[in-house]
């Protein structure tokens, strides 16, 4: 652990600027368009040479910037500017008239508790659940293009400014400030209290499980670039969905978690289990023996049956068929190692991203067993408002949808980082375990530190 604050260079891509011409062009198209009388929104779109999706965000005006990259590393898209925000549903009136090009696509964020009081700390990240970029670099597997959204409210002027700046980029190194971890408060003392707490309601019957979470604060010696914490994260992780959700200069929600919520293609959805964990090994052997550990074990086998219950009932009755995975297998990740559990499900005509999203969030591998009386006591037991952390974040659009859980994230408060994780308690926790189960799953921003 640092114990000062290292000055340390972040090397991004050091290509052409790519998008440079396609921005200019686009400029020029924004200046003379006309929105049509029988539209709500105007998409102008045009291809552009494979580029760095990140590095092309970091020189992107920063206040309201978002990005999103599937697990599968076929979808990657960079959004500045908010041309239109709705609620998840609305935006599917909107997804009709995708005009030209490619269907639009929305970049979603929802809380974990919509119906928590939010801190102060939230309340910005939680105006604009579903937003439409108003400049958008996107992915799909190895075809770029570069898109704008117009509407009505759109000021052109200003947006051809915006793409303006965007072709003259950013092309230097940051030089990122040393994060140095903050004390934990009551730490170890208060978190054990809260297991023996949740616990207790566990033996009284009213609850199958609670996830508990704690957080860690870090502080730099200078403004944090966020796309360039989460380039450094995603170096160490490379596996799970990336996701960042800027919400003003200096205030941004960004992780890599391994976690889907639910992914639909036309009506194929899938979504998954993830729960029982254990942290990788020192070599390959003791990796192996702690897989085999956990997929023996009894408590994590429990825990983990929990979430596929839920996520099978969740389904049924949206699905014409419904496929589960017989046994879990085991999803290796850098720091850690869980059960999971594979649910894909054939819907039901007329099936909307908002129902499924509703029938699933939030799963008993984010809030507990049963869901509502967990919801309730997390109130209770947790002396912080979750905000996005644990949330569905993701993509949503007319053909498809790609929505992740908001673990393994951190909200980002100027030269302030806090890190979140969390446990799952069912009979037979102890609350040691649990604490050092939360220590393993925050050494992808313990290592950001060091």
């Amino acid at each position: 652990m640092s114990a000062g604050s290292v000055q340390r260079p972040t090397v991004f891509d050091d290509a052409p600027r790519l998008v440079e011409r396609a921005a200019l062009e686009l400029a020029l198209k924004v200046e003379a368009a006309r929105l049509p009388a029988d539209r709500e929104f105007m998409r102008l779109e045009t291809s552009v040479e494979p580029t760095d999706l990140l590095h092309w965000l970091r020189g992107a005006p920063s206040g309201e910037r978002r990005y999103f990259r599937d697990r599968s590393t076929r979808f990657e898209l960079a959004g500045v500017g908010i041309a239109a925000s709705s609620e998840l549903g609305a935006h599917e009136a909107w997804s009709q008239c995708a005009g030209h090009g490619r269907p639009a696509v929305w970049s979603l964020a929802l809380p974990f508790d919509g119906a928590r009081v939010r801190g102060r700390e939230w309340t910005r990240f939680c105006q604009h659940p579903c937003v439409l970029p108003e400049i958008e670099l996107r992915r799909e597997v190895e075809a770029h293009a570069l898109a704008v959204h117009l509407t009505a409210q759109t000021d052109r002027a200003t947006l051809a400014a915006r793409l303006r700046r965007v072709a003259v980029g950013c092309d230097q190194c940051v030089v990122e400030p040393g994060l140095v971890r903050q004390p934990d408060g009551g730490g170890e003392a208060d978190w054990s209290r809260a297991v023996r707490a949740a616990l207790a309601r566990i033996r009284e019957g009213s609850l199958r499980k609670l996830v508990l979470a704690r957080t860690r604060r870090y502080t730099a010696s200078g403004a944090l670039d966020p796309v360039a914490v989460l380039a450094r994260l995603a170096s160490r992780e490379s596996r799970g969905f990336r996701f960042l959700v800027e919400s003003g200069e200096g205030h941004a929600f960004l992780g890599v978690t391994p976690e889907r919520l639910v992914s639909r293609t036309g009506r194929i959805a899938r979504s998954e289990a993830v729960a029982g964990t254990r942290p990788r090994g020192v070599d390959s052997v003791a990796d192996r023996l702690l897989g085999e550990s956990l997929l023996a074990s009894a408590k994590d086998r429990r825990e983990h049956e929990l979430v596929v219950e839920r996520v099978r009932e969740a389904l049924v009755g949206h699905a014409m068929s419904l496929r589960v995975d017989v046994e879990p297998r085991l999803l290796r990740l850098a720091y850690v190692q869980h059960l999971a559990t594979r649910v894909q499900a054939e819907l039901r005509p007329g099936v909307t991203d908002l129902d499924l999203v509703r029938a699933l969030h939030p799963t008993p591998a984010v809030a507990g067993a049963p869901v509502s009386e967990a919801i309730e006591s997390l109130r209770d037991f947790e002396p912080f408002d979750r905000g996005l952390y644990a949330g569905p974040v993701g993509v949503v659009s007319r053909d498809g949808a790609e929505i992740a859980v908001a673990i393994r994230s951190a909200r980002i408060e100027g030269d302030t980082l806090t890190a979140f994780a969390g446990a799952g308690i069912v009979e037979g926790s102890d609350p040691a375990e649990e604490w050092r189960e939360t220590g393993h799953k925050l050494l992808a921003f313990e290592r950001l530190a060091t």
